[in-house]
Formats: C-alpha cells, sequence, structure tokens
C-alpha cells in the first residue's frame, strides 16, 4: 500500500473509533449500566478496544488493515442498529391485530 492508502485508512479508522467510543459513553452514563456490573463492563472494554484501535499508529507504531477498519465499521454498524433499544423500549411493537 501507499504512504497515502495508509493514511486515509488511518484517519478513518480513527473516526469510526471515535464514534465507538462515543457510543460506549453515553451507554455508559445510562441507568443500565449504572445497575448491571455486566452492561458496565461491556461498554468498558469495548470503549478500551476502541482506543486502543484508532490511536493505532500513535501508540504502537502500526498501521490499521482494512480488514480492520471493516471491523470497526460493522461494531459501530451493530451499536447504530441497536440504538432503538437505548431509549427505554422494553418490549418488541405490537401489530394492531394482536392486541
Amino acid at each position: 500500500m501507499t504512504w497515502q492508502t495508509h493514511q486515509l485508512l488511518a484517519v478513518l479508522n480513527l473516526v469510526i473509533c471515535f464514534g465507538i467510543a462515543w457510543a460506549c459513553i453515553c451507554r455508559l452514563n445510562s441507568e443500565i449500566c449504572r445497575r448491571h456490573r455486566a452492561a458496565r463492563a461491556k461498554y468498558s472494554l469495548l470503549l478500551a478496544g476502541a482506543l486502543a484501535s484508532g490511536m493505532q499508529p500513535a501508540l504502537w507504531g502500526s498501521w490499521p488493515t482494512v480488514g480492520g477498519v471493516l471491523l470497526a465499521g460493522c461494531v459501530l454498524a451493530g451499536l447504530g442498529i441497536n440504538v432503538v433499544r437505548w431509549y427505554g423500549h422494553a418490549r418488541p411493537m405490537r401489530r394492531k391485530e394482536d392486541q
């Protein structure tokens, strides 16, 4: 890969990982994480991993790979898909015919 490709992947990975970190910080401030240790541990570990992956060139002097950036993007997409569950919708929506 060229130098510019490495830099582009590093910046893209940094932006994605900061998105993951932001989502984890928001979740750590939620009521569910105040009550349950497992949820708090899950989001704390995900936050640490996202920061370590995003800051990879500065911390360890290695460039992120395409697979690593793709994995980070999928994790962010998974957090984004579950954002509906973060707002207290405990049970799924029902159809009118089921009521």
